[in-house]
C-alpha cells in the first residue's frame, strides 16, 4: 500500500503561471511535468468486506461525533455557512496536528478491515491515511473551501487512476449539501451531484443518487456506478464527508469487487468532526466573473491548431520587432487543477528568444484565453479571480491605456532581472511575457513586444457550460 504523505502533490494538479513558488519559471518544464498531470477524484477499495464494519459505525459515532445536535452552535459563528469562506493560505497550512490524528484514526477504524481484505493492507497492519490540506477556489478564487483529504493506492501505484481510497472531510464554508452540478463554476459548490456525474475525466455516466435521513441527524447521500461507489455526508454541524470507491473503472474489469452496503456502512462509520474554522466568515458582494471553463482532458489536444496558428503568428510580430528573435512550439494547456469539475484558464504557451542590447533575451509566452477571470493581478495573500499572481518579493503595478487595454508590470526584488508583462486587450483576452534575463530588461521594451502580437485564434463562439445538475 501507497500513502501519499504530501497529498497535496497529487491533488493540486498545477498552478497558475505567476502563482507563489520557486521564480525559476520555465513554461516548457512546466507543461512537461505539471500541466498535463491528471487530478482525477478518484479512490478504490477491494476484496471481500468482513463483517464488523456496521458496528465500527455506532462505536465512533458515540466517541467521537461531539455535542449533541441541540447544542451546537452555527459553524464558525457564520449564520450561513453556504455562502462563507475562508481567506486563502499561501502556504496551504491549516488545521492542527490533533484534527488530522482524529481523522487518521477514524479512517483506519472505518475502513481498516475493507484494506486488509481487499489485500492493500497486510494482517494486522494499521492503514497510513496521511490526511493533508487542501484548498479550492470559491466563485474563481473571491474566497476559498477547506478540506483535509487522504489518498492511499495500491503497492506500486503512481498515477492518479491507480488511486484506490480518497477521503475527503469538509470544513463548513462555501459549500451545500444540496446536491447539484459537481463544478467549481456554482457558489456555494454543491457537496454531490444530483445527477451522479463521475469524479474524474473521462466517464460518461450518470447514474441515481440515493438520499438517506439518518437518525442521529446527519444525511447520506451514495451513488453506485457499477465500477465504482461514491458517497457524501452532510454532518448537522456544517462538516462534510465525501468518499470514493474505484472497484476498477480504468481497466478492462473490476479488480476490488465490494457490496455496495460494505461501503455504505464504512462511510457512515466516519463521524462527525469539530474542526478548526477560524478565518470563516461571510464573503459579502461578489465580483461578477465570466463563467469559466472546467478541466477537459480531450481540449488540449484539441486546440493544439489554433495554439500553433496564435504562435505562429506570434512569431512573425516578433520578427517585426527583433529581426533575429525566434519562438518556439507551442502548447495548449488548462492552468489550474486538473480533476472533474475544477475551473481552469485556458491558454497558449511558448518560450522565444531574441538578441537584447546586453544579450540574448529569453522568455515565456502566454495567451490567456477568456473565460472564468477578469483583468488584473491577484494579491498573493487575498487572491481573487485573475489569470496572474503578484508573486512574493514583485513589485506589481497597472496603467490602462485609452482604448481601455489593461496593463500589469511585474517587477522582481532589486538585484534579480525578473520581470513579468501582460497585456489585457478588451475583447477579452491576455497575452504575457515573462523573462528572467541576465541584464535587466525594461518594461517598455517588454510592452513594444506584446504590443505587436496579434489576437490568439480560438473558436469564440464557444462558451462555458454549466451542468443543469
Amino acid at each position: 500500500m501507497n500513502s501519499y504523505e504530501d497529498t497535496l502533490a497529487l491533488l493540486r494538479g498545477t498552478t497558475e503561471h505567476l502563482d507563489a513558488g520557486a521564480p525559476d519559471i520555465d513554461v516548457d518544464l512546466i507543461v512537461r511535468e505539471g500541466y498535463r498531470a491528471r487530478r482525477r477524484r478518484s479512490a478504490a477499495l477491494g476484496g471481500a468486506v468482513a463483517a464488523g464494519v456496521a458496528a465500527v459505525a455506532a462505536v465512533l459515532a458515540l466517541s467521537l461525533a461531539g455535542l449533541p445536535v441541540e447544542d451546537r452552535v452555527p459553524a464558525g459563528g457564520v449564520d450561513d455557512p453556504e455562502t462563507a469562506g475562508y481567506p486563502f493560505e499561501p502556504d496551504e497550512e491549516f488545521g492542527t496536528d490533533e484534527e488530522r490524528a482524529q481523522l487518521d484514526d477514524a479512517a483506519a477504524t472505518a475502513f481498516g478491515t475493507l484494506l486488509a481484505e481487499a489485500g492493500l493492507t497486510a494482517a494486522g497492519e494499521e492503514p497510513e491515511f496521511g490526511f493533508g490540506s487542501v484548498q479550492t477556489p470559491g466563485n474563481y478564487g473571491q474566497t476559498w473551501l477547506r478540506s483535509f483529504v487522504s489518498q492511499i493506492l495500491p503497492e506500486g501505484g503512481q498515477a492518479p487512476e491507480d488511486t484506490v481510497l480518497r477521503i475527503e472531510a469538509l470544513l463548513p464554508g462555501g459549500w451545500t449539501p444540496e446536491p447539484g452540478p459537481a463544478t467549481e463554476q456554482v457558489f456555494p459548490q454543491h457537496l454531490i451531484s444530483a445527477s451522479g456525474a463521475p469524479w474524474y475525466d473521462g466517464a460518461d455516466w450518470t447514474d441515481e443518487l440515493t438520499t438517506t435521513e439518518l437518525e442521529d441527524g446527519r444525511t447520506l447521500y451514495a451513488v453506485d456506478h457499477e465500477c465504482a461507489y461514491e458517497a457524501a455526508v452532510a454532518y448537522p454541524n456544517g462538516t462534510g464527508l465525501r468518499v470514493v470507491w474505484d472497484m476498477g473503472c480504468h481497466g478492462p474489469e473490476p479488480e476490488y469487487a465490494i457490496a455496495m452496503e460494505d461501503f455504505t456502512a464504512a462511510v457512515e462509520a466516519m463521524p462527525e468532526f469539530d474542526f478548526d474554522t477560524t478565518g470563516l466568515a461571510p464573503v459579502g458582494d461578489l465580483v461578477e466573473v465570466p463563467a469559466g471553463w472546467t478541466h477537459d482532458p480531450e481540449w488540449e489536444d484539441a486546440a493544439e491548431p489554433d495554439a500553433l496558428s496564435t504562435m505562429e503568428a506570434a512569431g512573425t510580430a516578433l520578427s517585426g520587432v527583433h529581426p533575429d528573435g525566434v519562438l518556439g512550439a507551442a502548447t495548449a494547456v488548462q492552468l489550474g487543477e486538473t480533476g472533474y469539475g475544477a475551473v481552469v484558464t485556458r491558454a497558449y504557451t511558448a518560450a522565444g528568444q531574441y538578441p537584447g542590447a546586453d544579450g540574448d533575451v529569453g522568455f515565456d509566452l502566454t495567451y490567456y484565453l477568456p473565460g472564468g477571470w477578469i483583468p488584473g493581478v491577484a494579491d498573493l495573500v487575498e487572491r481573487g479571480p485573475f489569470p496572474v499572481v503578484c508573486r512574493e518579493g514583485f513589485t506589481c503595478t497597472q496603467a490602462t491605456d485609452d482604448d481601455g487595454t489593461l496593463w500589469v508590470f511585474a517587477e522582481g526584488p532589486a538585484g534579480v532581472n525578473w520581470l513579468e508583462v501582460v497585456r489585457f486587450d478588451p475583447d477579452g483576452w491576455a497575452v504575457g511575457a515573462f523573462t528572467q534575463a541576465d541584464a535587466p530588461v525594461g518594461a517598455d521594451e517588454l510592452g513594444d513586444l506584446l504590443r505587436s502580437m496579434p489576437a490568439p485564434v480560438y473558436d469564440a463562439d464557444a462558451v462555458p457550460a454549466i451542468p443543469a445538475d
